[in-house]
């Protein structure tokens, strides 16, 4: 039985790339959420508690690891991922993994 993927990707652009950053994002959304499997996308800024700048947090949710793979290995995603390079202090940091039993999101 496949699982769900969730993903946290944490990102760290520059300050004076920020608004091209959210740009790019959005430009992800709209190219990868009709992409089959794809559940869920959702994205947040918020500040580094250290004064490192804005950070911007990434959330997906995909219907098994074979929808997750599929995005990651397209050209559009390949071609994006050049893009950030540019715009970013640091690489990003991602996290992934299955629901925790109990936590399961609420379809109500």
């Amino acid at each position: 039985m496949s699982e769900e993927v969730n993903v946290v990707v944490i990102h760290y652009p520059k300050p004076e790339r920020i608004q091209e950053f959210r740009d790019l994002v959005l430009r992800v959304k709209n190219t990868f959420k009709h992409s089959p499997g794809t559940i869920s996308q959702h994205a947040f800024e918020v500040k580094n508690a250290e004064g490192g700048g804005p950070e911007i947090v990434v959330t997906e949710k995909y219907k098994d690891h074979a929808s997750l793979e599929k995005v990651v290995s397209s050209d559009e995603f390949k071609e994006i991922s050049k893009l950030v390079i540019e715009l970013v202090r640091q690489p990003p940091r991602v996290i992934s993994g299955t629901p925790l039993p109990g936590f399961e999101e609420s379809r109500t």
